[in-house]
């Protein structure tokens, strides 16, 4: 049976190398093949990451541990905090800092928008914050933040920044040795091309230190960075079982996308994301994201209300293809569209011109040559 060909925002499909790592024997997590296999597991997530001067962490989680692991081990209940909100991961991040007594603010964006520099300045001069929240990709628009300006502001205030890039290591670019964020953070599942089950994140040593000497206590076990720091240290060191097999296959897609150069992986990400922006243009589409602040992993348009379903539906049946719905309210009227990991252009466009014979027959389309025909 052919293998469904994902265009979601993650999971991806993964490389036969990957899935037989999967699919091999059970390895233990307490022997020495193991510890073998970790310690190089965080030395590809450097490299990843460009982490050289960081701590570097991976875990097993999902991308959400990895964000309130940020919010309980980085910040305390009263502290300050100011949340870039760009789309339904902004909220999340939010919602985290309510949920553990934070005094959460925001700078609130109409989906497709992106966060303004200039925005984050005035909140900054304004008000004295512990740490900024922000998204590198909101996977639910498809906009790519300005994540250097954003932390650029962060830094000249003396303010802690924090960025989600779930939907952004391996795909889009990012040197967080050069970024100078405190922590930025993914999951296995979308541009790396490996399983769902791993975090992943880079800290600075400024916010280790602070995490590690701060007098309050982190109120979790498990999603409290400076107790698993030991860990990344020394594997041998045991906190909770991780996914072996998750951890395994992550070490695989590192190797893959070290073995393409991430240079060349970031290369190629763009030019999949021109690909679909191309092909959607000539379908008509609105696409929701600002121009020039759409990500190269993830495409989000809006299609007429009560189509979405059937478009979903019917690339499904017919071409064993499966693209995304959007969130919620947007559930009926928007389609989302993930080109990451291991797609290939010619892959992407055979899927994109069946996505358009479908919305054709949907009517869901309105091509480049009849809103020319109207504006004459």
């Amino acid at each position: 049976m052919e293998d469904k060909l994902l265009l979601i925002p993650g999971p991806t499909n993964l490389s036969r190398r990957v899935r037989e790592v999967m699919a091999g024997p059970q390895l233990p997590h307490v022997g020495a093949e193991f510890y073998g296999t970790f310690k190089e597991t965080i030395q590809l997530s450097r490299y990843v990451f460009k982490n050289e001067k960081g701590i570097q962490f991976v875990f097993t989680g999902s991308g959400t541990i990895g964000m309130e692991a940020t919010v309980l081990s980085l910040t305390a209940h009263g502290d300050r905090t100011l949340t870039l909100n760009t789309g339904y991961f902004g909220k999340r991040m939010l919602l985290l800092n309510q949920v553990h007594r934070n005094k959460p603010d925001s700078v609130d964006y109409e989906d497709g928008r992106h966060a303004e520099p200039d925005d984050l300045r005035k909140r900054l001069r304004k008000s004295a914050y512990k740490a900024v929240f922000m998204t590198h990709v909101e996977t639910s628009t498809g906009v790519v933040n300005p994540i250097r300006e954003l932390v650029n502001e962060c830094n000249k205030a003396g303010v802690m920044s924090v960025v989600d890039s779930v939907c952004g290591i391996a795909g889009e670019e990012l040197d967080f040795d050069r970024l100078g964020a405190d922590v930025v953070f993914t999951a296995s599942q979308k541009a790396i091309a490996a399983p769902p089950g791993a975090v992943l994140l880079a800290v600075s040593n400024r916010a280790m230190e602070y995490m590690e000497k701060r007098k309050d206590t982190i109120e979790s076990y498990y999603m409290n960075l400076p107790r698993w720091k030991p860990v990344m240290d020394d594997p041998k060191m045991y906190l909770a079982t991780p996914a072996t097999q998750v951890l395994l296959a992550l070490r695989e897609a590192l190797r893959e996308v070290k073995e393409e150069g991430l240079e060349s992986r970031w290369a190629r990400h763009r030019r999949l994301g021109e690909t679909t922006r191309s092909a959607l243009g000539e379908l008509g589409v609105d696409i929701l994201a600002d121009d020039g602040f759409r990500a190269d992993t993830i495409t989000a348009f809006w299609v007429e209300d009560g189509k979405a379903g059937a478009i979903q539906k019917e690339l499904d049946e017919k071409y064993n293809v499966m693209v995304s719905r959007g969130l919620y309210e947007a559930r009926d009227k928007m389609i989302r569209i993930g080109h990451f990991g291991i797609l290939t252009a010619d892959k992407l466009k055979h899927a994109l011109g069946q996505l358009g014979s479908v919305m054709d027959q949907a009517g869901a389309t309105q091509r480049k040559t009849v809103q020319l025909a109207k504006r004459k």
